[in-house]
């Protein structure tokens, strides 16, 4: 899948949480959250949030003041994020199912060691080839 198919493909499947999408679509779909997000910090920085020296965890550089960004505190950032949220969401657990995994693996970031599997079956396994139980393979093979 290119591109421009899978973002108007996870905009179409916003509220579809069964069925199965490739690799493919869900990796551009994240390169599309990053150039967005990347973006909109550019149109609308976040403000500075100055920390004391004594809360700082940043190496100290030639000011006497500590520095750090948080993108939350950008409207649009936030905006975007919020709103990418539920696409992103029924996009991963139409992955699972292309892996033949349950869609609840989509909490797999929320446990203490699930974050390195969440990406490895989404972005780094291949989808089971032909039908599987959630469906048959999106990239008609």
């Amino acid at each position: 899948m290119e591109f421009f198919g899978a973002v108007q493909s996870g905009f179409k499947g916003i509220i579809d949480f069964n069925g199965r999408s490739s690799m493919s679509e869900f990796n551009y779909w994240l390169l599309f959250l990053f150039l967005i997000q990347l973006m909109s910090i550019i149109i609308d920085p976040p403000n500075p949030i100055i920390l004391p020296d004594n809360e700082s965890q940043i190496s100290e550089t030639n000011s006497s003041e500590n520095v750090v960004y948080d993108p939350l505190n950008s409207r649009l950032f936030s905006f975007l994020y919020f709103t990418m949220l539920l696409p992103t969401t029924s996009l991963a657990i139409r992955r699972f199912h292309d892996v033949n995994k349950s869609g609840w693996y989509v909490l797999l970031p929320f446990t203490i060691i699930g974050v390195l599997p969440y990406y490895y079956f989404t972005s780094f396994v291949k989808g089971s080839s032909g039908k599987n139980k959630y469906g048959s393979d999106p990239l008609g093979k």
